[in-house]
């Protein structure tokens, strides 16, 4: 009979996600400092130029209808997006965590939506099959402008650039659309890719499954170098200037010239990389799975300093001028000092920390496995 009061509330509450409308219709105001991708920026910018604090106040709380992945939310004015693994695309009030609308297909969504004013953008992997259906979707109408068949699974981060959004499958094939879904080019890799890719004005810049690095035009997608240098790559990269900083499977984090795919420099960390490198101007600081973070300099790769958290490290870091806001998968969350290392604090969470951490409009959003989204104030 035990049995028959567990399931019960878990069909209920699949009948009545299955219920909601499947809209988002919103108005919104022009935002120039909005957060419309994963890392912000193509390049994948994770630093914040501003000195906080490390006590958490608990803003708001939203439940979402399936689990999270290593994304992030994105947001645009007053209006805070996020995906999720039952295939919604939902937002939430900025202020107060209202649900103002979602948008469900069969599916699951892996990568975070990418906004251009009031365009969203987002592939929805579909159960079973080997193809992503790419939705161009105006949220101010709530309407679809275009639904694009990709072959194969996008599973990692897309890119905005000034004209467009890049992505790669994990079957290695890479492609551009317009915000308005028409297609300008496609390229196939050559091989499986799991890691995020980055970008310049110029460029495209990913590893692959087969331990290479690549570079493609970014006008029409022609491959410029590929390069074996390592093991896998499962983290995403980030590029600063002529330099891309990535990690691989082996825990080795590699600079390299942009231009030419030129190893700059190598740091063995020692375990496992899924985390992108993050940056500001002197240092490179990288997490890995065996619970350590380092940073590095970054003209060099010299050791700065090492923390062990003993935790799990798998989600990417934020970083302001005072702090690394360091997720654990194990429910903890640490406020790191960015010069030596040190644990300033250290807080035990209410579930395993899926989401890499954004910090904007003065709050810090995290995401959980069990599908729930927090805001916090930071005083």
């Amino acid at each position: 009979m035990k049995n028959y009061f567990y399931i019960l509330p878990v069909l209920f509450a699949l009948f009545l996600s299955g219920c909601l409308p499947s809209i988002i219709k919103v108005d919104v105001k022009n935002d120039p400092d909005s957060y419309s991708m994963f890392g912000k920026t193509q390049e994948r910018d994770f630093y914040l130029p501003v000195t906080i604090g490390d006590s958490l106040i608990e803003k708001w709380e939203a439940s979402l209808n399936g689990g999270l992945t290593n994304s992030s939310v994105t947001v645009y004015d007053s209006c805070i997006f996020v995906n999720d693994l039952s295939g919604w695309v939902t937002c939430y009030d900025i202020r107060n965590g209202k649900r103002l609308g979602q948008f469900k297909e069969k599916g699951a969504v892996y990568s975070s939506p990418v906004i251009d004013n009031n365009i969203l953008i987002f592939p929805i992997v579909i159960d079973n099959e080997n193809y992503t259906d790419l939705f161009f979707y105006n949220y101010r109408t709530g309407e679809t402008i275009r639904e694009v068949k990709v072959e194969g699974k996008i599973l990692n981060e897309l890119i905005k650039t000034s004209d467009g959004i890049i992505f790669v499958t994990e079957s290695g094939k890479a492609g551009k659309y317009n915000f308005v879904g028409t297609e300008a080019w496609e390229k196939n890799i050559g091989a499986n890719c799991h890691s995020s890719p980055s970008a310049d004005n110029h460029s495209v810049f990913l590893g692959n499954d087969n331990g290479e690095i690549v570079l493609l035009n970014m006008n029409d997608g022609k491959e410029i170098y590929k390069k074996k240098i390592g093991s896998p790559f499962y983290g995403g990269s980030t590029i600063k200037g002529n330099t891309a900083y990535i990690g691989d499977d082996d825990g080795v984090v590699f600079a390299v010239e942009l231009s030419s795919g030129r190893i700059k420099w190598r740091f063995n960390t020692g375990a496992r990389i899924f985390a992108v490198p993050v940056l500001n101007n002197k240092s490179v600081y990288i997490g890995n799975l065996g619970g350590k973070l380092f940073s590095l300099n970054k003209e060099t790769g010299k050791l700065n300093w090492v923390q062990d958290v003993g935790g799990v490290i798998n989600a990417t870091p934020v970083l302001t001028d005072n702090f690394l806001i360091v997720p654990d998968l194990n429910a903890k969350l640490y406020f790191v000092d960015e010069s030596n290392g040190r644990v300033k604090k250290e807080y035990n969470l209410p579930g395993h920390v899926k989401t890499s951490p954004v910090y904007t409009k003065n709050l810090l959003f995290i995401g959980y496995d069990n599908g729930i989204l927090k805001a916090y104030e930071i005083l």
